[in-house]
């Protein structure tokens, strides 16, 4: 168990290194892994995708700790409406605003939850939060194309999601490696 630990930080660590020794004009080709399971009933899959995005920001560090941890919700989400019971769960002070047409990193936003909206916009948000400490999770572009670090797949039954290398090995945040692992928690659940 600790060897596959070690392995998969030793890959990890290698994609990043590769990917960011790519040009700008180059799209790193995104990773999947299979994540929570979706619970029975009528607000399951907001619940699955509140443990996704949970599971994400606990495994993200900030240059600087954020006190309180302000996560943003841009545009129409279908599947954000756990978000806001994040703080009771969270061993992290957080809060939640949502914000409309204006840039992360000046309404001070340290993650950023994408739900629909016009690829101009979606692109706009997320180029104002690259080079920035935001982490960008986005639940409406499953082929992970805009440059968000983490673009959500919600199925009836499960939620997966993309961690896209290129925009991960770009950001300030650093992201612990062991947030592969959602996707053997999630099994297990």
């Amino acid at each position: 168990m600790l060897r596959q630990g070690w392995v998969l930080r030793a890959l990890l660590f290698l994609m990043m290194v590769l990917s960011s020794a790519l040009p700008a004009s180059v799209h790193a080709t995104p990773i999947g892994f299979l994540q929570t399971p979706v619970p029975e009933g009528a607000a399951g899959q907001t619940v699955a995708v509140t443990r996704v995005v949970s599971g994400i920001l606990s495994y993200a560090r900030w240059p600087t700790e954020p006190a309180p941890l302000r996560l943003c919700v841009a545009g129409t989400p279908r599947f954000a409406g756990g978000l806001s019971t994040l703080p009771a769960r969270s061993p992290r002070r957080m809060e939640v605003l949502r914000i409309t047409g204006t840039s992360a990193a000046s309404e001070g936003c340290k993650a950023l939850y994408l739900g629909r909206l016009e690829a101009d916009e979606r692109r706009r948000l997320i180029a104002s939060a690259r080079g920035q400490a935001v982490v960008t999770i986005d639940e409406d572009d499953p082929p992970c194309r805009a440059g968000a670090m983490f673009c959500l797949h919600v199925a009836a039954n499960s939620v997966a999601f993309e961690l896209n290398l290129d925009a991960v090995s770009r950001s300030t945040v650093r992201i612990d490696p062991k947030v592969l692992l959602l996707s053997r928690r999630g099994e297990r659940t």
